[in-house]
């Protein structure tokens, strides 16, 4: 699949935010989850980013990931490798629950630590062959679940960034502090956030998402939004995440375009690529 020809700048009549409102007090990063197969959505928010200045983080389902994606998403990264990273989004997205229900959490609980071992690092194998040995050093497990055999597989494998989500409202925050006063990783699979710091079940650093702007399925928050969620999040974290999935917006063109002009909008300078962010 051939690129299209590159998106103009503030297309759809959208104005970036005015430097009055402008918020760079921090940094900002953006994760598009769910990469495997090259598809018209996916090449359309590939190039809108590019064309804003804006790194994303591509989180890759080693399993689901072609060779067509990959030899796309390779050329891409050579021409502008400030804006490309990718980041291994478990394995195969999916678990058979026992009696054979299928879920599309992958880890937590219902595994042993050695299970979760051994499809984390047969992703990162998977990925290192079909990206030609491209850095991967950012883990995202599906739907955010995991417990701590997750973070504590993902940091053997030798990934040293674990993202998952670290979401501003008081509900939130207040689980995630009872959490981390007793030591726990994760509630009912349901993970306790340590954004911002070295985890506590080993040695890599959590940078997790703030803002989910859609939620796999469909569009969270409008365009229009997005700076109060900002706002919201800056209060909690000096560095600011949003979560997309490309494919939502394959008949929503028009609102991801928005999206990003308002990203853009906060200061393409201030965004930085996921996998940056850990310490050195």
């Amino acid at each position: 699949m051939a690129p299209s020809a590159p998106l103009s700048p503030w297309s759809h009549g959208e104005r970036p935010l005015s430097a009055s409102t402008s918020m760079n007090s921090g940094v900002y990063f953006v994760r598009d989850d769910d990469i495997g197969d090259l598809t018209d959505a996916l090449v359309f928010f590939v190039e809108l980013f590019v064309s804003r200045r804006i790194p994303v983080s591509y989180q890759i389902i080693p399993a689901r990931l072609t060779e067509e994606c990959a030899e796309y998403l390779l050329g891409v990264q050579r021409a502008h490798p400030d804006l490309i990273e990718f980041g291994q989004h478990g394995l195969r997205h999916c678990l058979e629950l026992p009696g054979g229900r299928m879920v599309k959490r992958e880890f937590g609980p219902e595994r042993s630590a050695q299970q979760q071992f051994e499809d984390i690092l047969e992703g990162k194998r998977l990925l290192d062959e079909r990206l030609k040995g491209a850095p991967v050093k950012v883990f995202t497990p599906p739907q955010h679940k995991y417990n701590r055999d997750t973070v504590a597989a993902a940091a053997k494998a030798g990934h040293r960034v674990f993202s998952a989500a670290d979401y501003a409202t008081g509900i939130h925050q207040f689980v995630y502090s009872m959490g981390r006063s007793v030591g726990l990783s994760s509630i009912q699979g349901r993970g306790i956030s340590y954004n911002g710091a070295v985890r506590p079940e080993a040695e890599i650093f959590e940078r997790s998402i703030s803002i989910a702007v859609d939620n796999g399925r469909s569009i969270s928050i409008k365009p229009d939004d997005l700076e109060a969620k900002v706002r919201r999040a800056r209060r909690k974290n000096d560095a600011v995440g949003f979560m997309l999935h490309h494919a939502c917006y394959d008949k929503e063109r028009g609102a991801l375009t928005k999206i990003a002009d308002r990203m853009a909008g906060l200061g393409a300078q201030d965004f930085v690529k996921l996998g940056d962010l850990a310490p050195a």
